[in-house]
């Protein structure tokens, strides 16, 4: 019996601390929005404690006059809105500068799904979700062709798919962090509307290879239609 209160003990300890830490953490992620939308300070010990990416809840700022401009203020309701749509996240990234001694943030609304927009800050969860696909191809050959089937044989294809690997990596510290579910949504069994959706964004990427992957990609699905 002591052993079994021990244990309760220890498990209400836990969750005790837990709650500690993630009100403590977002106080600081409030903290931050106002110096930055409203105080308009964007150096300092406060941004240096966050990590270079970090998530929250859009019920923490959602109601709270945080932004002075009014630009400002549509981009935060923008992104609280798309996050809430989704039952997810609001993702920040931060950047710094370090000539000019200031840090900047962008927001995403998260998880990524098939249909947003490729930018700088969420190719890591785009290619991610690709090599996924990838494996999917390779998995079942009978539904879309195998992507990997000439990887042996072709160079090209080759260090294509080595880079694709190498922006999905992008993603790992992320994963250290947070669940995949927390960080990108995507249907396992790939009907035809995501395989569309991932085409297109495949495309109107801004890497030139991306277009070639692309069409490689339609040859070898072709094949199977």
């Amino acid at each position: 019996m002591l052993g079994r209160k021990a244990g309760a003990d220890a498990n209400k300890n836990n969750s005790k601390s837990e709650k500690d830490t993630e009100a403590l953490m977002n106080e600081a992620v409030v903290k931050l929005f106002n110096a930055y939308y409203r105080e308009r300070v964007h150096s300092g010990k406060l941004y240096d404690d966050f990590p270079n990416f970090f998530m929250f809840k859009p019920g923490l700022i959602e109601g709270k006059d945080i932004a002075t401009r009014g630009s400002e203020k549509l981009l935060l309701e923008d992104v609280i809105q798309r996050a809430k749509a989704r039952n997810g996240f609001i993702g920040v990234s931060k950047h710094h500068n370090p000539k000019l001694g200031y840090y900047w943030l962008e927001l995403s609304a998260m998880p990524f799904m098939m249909g947003d927009p490729v930018s700088k800050d969420n190719k890591g969860e785009f290619f991610y979700i690709l090599t996924k696909f990838i494996e999917f191809t390779k998995q079942n050959p009978k539904i879309y062709g195998d992507l990997t089937a000439e990887v042996e044989t072709d160079k090209d294809i080759a260090l294509m798919l080595n880079g694709i690997n190498k922006m999905a990596e992008r993603l790992s510290t992320s994963l250290e962090l947070y669940p995949e579910a927390m960080l990108v949504s995507y249907n396992p069994k790939w009907p035809v509307t995501e395989v569309q959706k991932l085409l297109i964004s495949l495309k109107e990427n801004d890497q030139d290879w991306c277009e070639v992957f692309f069409e490689y990609m339609r040859y070898v699905m072709s094949k199977k239609t």
